[in-house]
């Protein structure tokens, strides 16, 4: 069966092609702030108000004038006369005169006339009069209207992904609902008649990609929608016709290489689908598949769990990113220092599951494979033709 479709590009070509048959999916939803989290920002939004929204104090103890507490220590107390307690949300006090003192709560509105707060364990905390141990310098111990954030300052571009951060400062401005993109519909798609489910025969493995590739969805803030289909084109064909009729987007695992058995592109080719690309030149995962139907992508990936994982990673995540509304979908690098030798020589380019800390990057060692990939955050990025790679190497990694 021949198929179109370009062959053996680099991953970046790959990409290139894929993305380029895409769009973002205009599609907004209303929500409440916390449920918005994780999710992608439709709209920009500004502060509607200073934060803080008035100048206020940052601890307990006494908001003053700085100047009645020249020379003040602990021999020779300052003392100034406590007209007022200031709770935290309490109305807007009066004036201070001259040689008077406030008693203040971490967060109450410092009064007109203080320039500072003295701490309470710099005083005796007396009352009706306050003795001051220490000078105070002129606007020491105070926050400043709009310190934090101004009025118009951008809190959130479109595009973003939405943080705890995020909600915090939302909802420091009485922001309460937010617009964010719908999630996206991926239908996964496991094949391989050696998958089973419940007991396990011998020659049968479970599936893992299936799981894994919706984790990896659902922590993009879409929803992932499994499908199965066995070693037969037909089955396939209507697995595949199934969820594109339902999805915005296909992954597929397993049975896109050469073997006998290998039936995906024979189901590609049977829905219709235009093929973009067919092999990358990277390791591991070369044997994959792009395609696109009526708009709707389709991966079709290596079966090897480490294989479907790494590819996932730099052409599956970009894309369903971009049609997920995110301004920046594309793989963040990072540059580092290697700190365990990688003893291969690489004709081809290789993606190797590792973790960088600070910019010390370290790869697995093989009886360590499955626990380290756990563990990862980044992946090596081997070049091409590269000798194995020493110990103190600078590399390039790919952020997870």
């Amino acid at each position: 069966m021949e198929l179109s479709g370009v062959s053996g590009i680099s991953l970046e070509e790959a990409q290139e092609l894929i993305l380029a048959q895409v769009k973002v999916l205009q599609r907004p939803e209303e929500l409440p702030l916390l449920e918005g989290l994780n999710r992608i920002a439709y709209d920009s939004l500004r502060a509607v108000l200073d934060q803080p929204p008035f100048d206020r104090s940052p601890l307990d103890g006494y908001a003053l004038r700085h100047e009645d507490t020249l020379g003040a220590s602990r021999e020779n107390p300052a003392a100034c006369k406590v007209v007022a307690r200031l709770p935290a949300g309490g109305p807007l006090p009066r004036p201070l005169l001259p040689g008077e003192a406030a008693r203040i709560a971490t967060g109450a509105m410092i009064p007109p006339g203080a320039d500072c707060v003295v701490a309470q364990e710099d005083t005796d905390e007396g009352d009706p009069d306050v003795l001051i141990y220490r000078e105070l310098s002129s606007f020491e111990n105070y926050c400043f209207t709009g310190e934090n954030c101004r009025r118009g300052e951008c809190l959130l571009e479109r595009g973003e992904r939405l943080t705890h951060g995020h909600v915090g400062a939302l909802a420091g401005q009485g922001i309460v609902r937010v617009r964010v993109f719908s999630p996206l519909r991926v239908g996964v798609l496991a094949t391989g008649d050696e998958l089973a489910e419940g007991s396990l025969p011998a020659g049968k493995i479970y599936d893992a990609n299936t799981p894994y590739i919706s984790a990896r969805i659902l922590s993009l803030g879409m929803e992932p929608v499994p499908g199965y289909g066995r070693d037969d084109p037909a089955a396939l064909a209507d697995a595949f016709g199934a969820l594109l009729e339902s999805c915005d987007a296909v992954v597929t695992t397993g049975g896109v290489s050469v073997g006998t058995r290998d039936y995906i592109p024979e189901a590609v080719k049977r829905v219709g689908a235009r093929v973009l690309f067919r092999k990358v030149r990277v390791k591991p995962g070369s044997s994959m598949l792009g395609a696109v139907k009526d708009g709707i992508p389709v991966l079709c990936l290596s079966g090897n769990p480490f294989a479907a994982a790494t590819t996932f990673e730099v052409l599956a995540r970009p894309l369903l990113e971009k049609m997920g509304g995110s301004a920046s979908y594309r793989p963040r690098r990072q540059e580092g220092i290697l700190r365990t030798p990688f003893a291969k020589a690489s004709p081809t380019r290789r993606l190797v599951f590792a973790r960088i800390e600070g910019t010390d990057v370290f790869i697995p060692q093989k009886n360590a494979l499955f626990s380290f990939f756990i563990r990862s955050n980044c992946l090596l990025d081997v070049p091409e033709n590269s000798p194995p790679l020493e110990w103190g190497r600078r590399v390039s990694v790919v952020l997870l």
